[in-house]
């Protein structure tokens, strides 16, 4: 991991401490603060190497496809494949532009959905889920290995969801109520990670050759 996407990890868990101790009613504020902060960590890369607007038009692709595909499906609770899309855009794109794609998701996809205190923490689950994808860059992965990341991320994002949870609203808390709070979510943790991991097994290769294909004509994120 390089400076760049451990500056990126540090500033994220500190405006999540700042969104713990100034309150909930300040969400949209941190949020915004939130998507700066990566915009404002991608585009001093930008600066600093040799970037073509078509790498934004694929941010922007991948963005609105895990988007779409999370609004499609959403009378299904749990079942969104906007993981999958995440996952392995952040592999072509790497770690700091995944991390960038992870919060643009959350925050847009909430538009739709309903923008809360939750959105912040889902924007660090995202965001952390696109970066460490991003750290597979230009390597050979194996399917299995990347399927079983898919299914891992599923519960990744339930836990830390299940931590905004437990810090907003179990009183008082404690190992009892941790875990009781962990297990009720345990089903739809579940279920995001078997879906994740069924498209990356069924479908993964075929959109990394089409993601990668990209990459290679237009010689993107190099």
């Amino acid at each position: 991991m390089n400076r760049k996407s451990i500056l990126l990890l540090i500033l994220s868990i500190i405006v999540l401490g700042l969104m713990a101790v100034i309150s909930n009613k300040n969400y949209l504020l941190v949020s915004f603060a939130f998507l700066i902060l990566t915009f404002g960590i991608y585009f001093w890369k930008f600066e600093k190497t040799a970037h073509s607007s078509r790498e934004i038009v694929f941010i922007a692709i991948i963005c609105a496809l895990a988007v779409v595909g999370r609004i499609i499906f959403a009378a299904i609770p749990s079942v969104k494949p906007e993981l999958f899309i995440l996952i392995l855009g952040a592999i072509v794109s790497g770690p700091e532009t995944g991390f960038l794609m992870g919060t643009i998701i959350a925050l847009a996809s909430n538009m739709y959905f309903g923008q809360g205190a939750w959105t912040p923490w889902q924007m660090f689950a995202l965001g952390i889920i696109g970066l460490v994808s991003g750290l597979m860059q230009n390597k050979d992965i194996a399917i299995w290995k990347l399927t079983i990341w898919g299914f891992l991320t599923g519960f990744l994002m339930g836990w830390i969801m299940d931590i905004y949870y437990i810090i907003g609203f179990v009183n008082p808390i404690s190992l009892k109520s941790v875990v009781t709070s962990i297990a009720a979510s345990f089903y739809f943790d579940f279920v995001h990670a078997i879906f994740t991991a069924v498209l990356v097994l069924i479908v993964g290769k075929r959109w990394m050759k089409l993601f990668n294909h990209y990459k290679q004509k237009y010689n993107l994120f190099q």
